[in-house]
């Protein structure tokens, strides 16, 4: 919902982004964008205090709110819905017969991820390769429990790593940030783990809202940049 602002303001241009930097909003103030759209939020553990002496969380505000610019931030909201990032995740990899992997209590339409099934049963190789192309990935991390062909699939974006105990009898599951002991804890319970990336299954949010808002006359500009990692 709304982080910072005033509901009342009027809004013409929106950057959207994944999270709210320095970066973004040096470049919403540049073009004078009245209205920062992020899917992680902006503040997201409880701030005790502003220090605009140490904190770049604490400048952040400070600029954001000197500049007029608001924030509404998405996350679980556009995680959950039932036209939202995880059902656009699974139809992005052409899944057929598409449930709601973990359903809302109040709405069984909704809820975090999705599981189908592909059209045809690939190999794992096979798999990889088609998840890498339609995600356009170079890389990805596997962790292999059993040797199944691969038909049935579950997806979670962003960070999923905490629900392989409690996930359905699939023959794959993708998420990311998966860490040394859910890899482990995952290969000793036989289950197929691709680690896809974070920011790699999140990023590509803005086509939804852009999509929903495409008749609003509003100009969007789209901060599509995550973290860089040098290895070494």
């Amino acid at each position: 919902g709304l982080m910072l602002g005033n509901f009342n303001n009027e809004v013409k241009k929106v950057l959207i982004c994944l999270d709210v930097t320095t970066k973004v909003v040096n470049e919403a103030i540049l073009n004078n964008v009245d209205l920062i759209v992020s899917h992680h939020p902006l503040i997201f553990k409880p701030l005790k205090s502003l220090n605009f002496t140490v904190d770049f969380k604490s400048n952040i505000i400070k600029n954001l709110i000197k500049n007029d610019i608001s924030v509404i931030s998405f996350h679980t909201n556009l995680d959950s819905a039932s036209l939202g990032l995880n059902d656009f995740l699974a139809k992005k990899l052409k899944l057929e017969e598409i449930n709601v992997l973990f359903e809302h209590e109040l709405d069984h339409n909704s809820g975090l991820g999705r599981f189908g099934k592909l059209s045809k049963e690939m190999d794992l190789e096979e798999f990889i390769k088609y998840l890498k192309a339609q995600f356009k990935l170079e890389t990805v991390s596997a962790v292999i429990g059993n040797n199944k062909k691969i038909h049935s699939v579950a997806i979670l974006g962003g960070s999923g790593a905490d629900f392989i105990y409690s996930i359905p009898d699939v023959d794959i599951y993708l998420t990311g940030d998966v860490g040394y002991h859910d890899a482990l804890d995952a290969l000793e319970s036989g289950l197929n783990i691709i680690d896809f990336g974070h920011y790699e299954s999140e990023h590509f949010f803005y086509e939804i809202l852009i999509e929903e808002l495409k008749d609003k006359n509003l100009e969007f500009l789209i901060f599509n940049r995550g973290p860089v990692f040098k290895f070494y």
